[in-house]
């Protein structure tokens, strides 16, 4: 049975290329590395030595609105550095929306890029203290059982 063990990139499409990089190297703490030879000007952006975001520039155009026109709603990292983030996104003056869930102990910030992309980042938080944690609790997120029971990727 074919599984999928981690999502390999996400692309973004846009006209506002330099915004979209700052937002990014500002917000996830990502950086610009090696891409193939494509044809349309843009960037790959890295966590560590992965590619995880493809930026390409599009023309502007007369029929394009003001409001996003992509068909992605949000993608969600798990992150550290709940409090650094914080700061970072209030000093670049960013709105974003802060949830805290108690069952999942986590804290979520969700963040609108220039684009229009919703960027949900997930900080683990105890859930008395509502501070960041190093170490997840046993019952810290049904969901991450899952990724405890796939296989290393080869």
């Amino acid at each position: 049975m074919t599984y999928v063990h981690n999502l390999h990139h996400v692309n973004i499409q846009t006209c506002k290329l330099a915004e979209t990089q700052d937002f990014y190297e500002r917000v996830l703490g990502l950086h610009v590395g090696p891409r193939p030879s494509i044809p349309r000007p843009g960037f790959w952006l890295y966590l560590r030595d992965d590619p995880i975001l493809h930026v390409i520039s599009i023309e502007k155009n007369d029929g394009m609105g003001e409001e996003p026109v992509n068909k992605l709603d949000h993608f969600a990292v798990m992150a550290k550095g709940m409090n650094e983030t914080r700061a970072t996104l209030d000093e670049m003056g960013c709105e974003y929306r802060e949830r805290r869930g108690a069952e999942d102990h986590l804290t979520r910030f969700f963040i609108i890029d220039p684009n229009g992309v919703t960027v949900e980042m997930a900080f683990l938080t105890n859930f008395d203290t509502g501070e960041e944690e190093d170490d997840p609790p046993e019952d810290w997120y049904v969901g991450a059982r899952f990724y405890d029971e796939l296989p290393a990727a080869e």
